[in-house]
């Protein structure tokens, strides 16, 4: 080949490549991506220093009370709190604030497609009234209804045995309030705030579809419960974490089981909020989840008996749990087929 042909073939292949990088960097799933990526890695810089300040708050205010927090001052109760919490509680707080100050330039980021929402008055999104209440109680019966009725196949497989010292009004009572706190506090920031910056640069399945991957990133990319890391005050603590963390994908079972769980429960909710155009069948759907899901394990005990791939010792992990889900979506999209989306 002659060297000028050779050389303007070498030119336009690495003009294709650098247009397939810039393609590639521009996608929004690319950012989606990257921005769980830096998410984690601020909280793995921050977690250690959060950590440290947390312990040095406590020791300043030692010996802590033990009277009801709400009799202490509220630096002795924050401190109380730092002095209690591990270092997971840290990286899960710090995790959370690196994801909030890095969702401005995400959004900034992503492409604009001219979507625009049609949103109700204020005053009528924060007032349920006759429908809202409707929409609370649907959502609760589906969701908790469903995942009865695994509870009962669970069983009735011998997969899972009663709790030793069961105890259903004090398992009720526990997972009351959780159920009511993070559903509507969730609800709030993914399927409202975040679901309406993100229809104003996305198109609604794009909305729905990149909504649902960050809520189930957040939520599967949690540090391991009963774990944590030798030295927490050491500066690369974050990052023996995130090793930690990373152990969830040597278990393919268990990352497709719960990863997709995750994906298809945000699947759900955002669906929701887009044909309702407000967040009380999500709220409701959310709060049944959670209530039924802590009730669930402070009255059951696996067995270990279940085949991994289907039930993994947890009612959000596994295909059984999943088609459960499916199950729920499959009812709330029959409960809403007439309603017209709020666009």
């Amino acid at each position: 080949m002659h060297p000028g042909a050779r050389l303007l073939c070498l030119h336009r292949r690495n003009c294709l490549t650098q247009l397939t990088v810039k393609r590639l960097l521009s996608h929004e799933l690319t950012k989606l991506i990257l921005f769980v990526v830096l998410s984690f890695t601020a909280a793995a810089i921050i977690a250690p220093h959060l950590y440290t300040a947390g312990k040095d708050l406590a020791a300043a205010h030692a010996p802590l009370p033990k009277d009801p927090p709400f009799s202490a001052s509220p630096t002795v109760w924050l401190a109380e709190k730092c002095d209690s919490a591990e270092f997971s509680r840290y990286f899960n707080r710090a995790l959370m604030a690196s994801a909030l100050l890095l969702l401005y330039p995400l959004i900034r980021s992503l492409r604009s497609s001219g979507t625009t929402e049609v949103k109700p008055p204020l005053k009528n999104r924060i007032n349920p009234r006759a429908q809202g209440w409707k929409d609370i109680a649907v959502g609760l019966c589906l969701s908790m209804g469903f995942l009865i009725l695994l509870g009962f196949i669970l069983q009735n497989l011998g997969w899972v045995t009663p709790e030793e010292k069961w105890n259903l009004g004090k398992a009720i009572r526990k997972a009351i309030a959780p159920a009511i706190i993070v559903s509507i506090l969730e609800e709030w920031l993914f399927r409202g705030v975040i679901f309406d910056i993100l229809m104003r640069k996305l198109s609604t399945a794009k909305t729905i579809i990149s909504l649902s991957l960050i809520f189930a990133a957040l939520h599967f990319l949690k540090p391991p419960e009963g774990v944590d890391v030798v030295d927490p005050r050491n500066a690369l603590a974050g990052f023996e974490m995130l090793g930690l963390i990373g152990h969830k994908f040597l278990n393919p079972a268990s990352f497709f089981g719960v990863f997709l769980t995750l994906f298809t429960v945000g699947l759900i909710l955002a669906y929701t909020r887009h044909k309702t155009g407000y967040l009380w069948l999500s709220i409701g759907l959310h709060a049944g989840w959670i209530f039924s899901l802590k009730t669930f394990n402070k009255l059951t005990d696996p067995t270990g008996e279940a085949p991994e791939i289907l039930f993994n010792e947890n009612i959000t992990d596994g295909l059984l749990p999943l088609a459960t889900l499916v199950l729920t979506g499959s009812a709330v999209y029959l409960y809403l087929r007439q309603k017209k989306p709020m666009l």
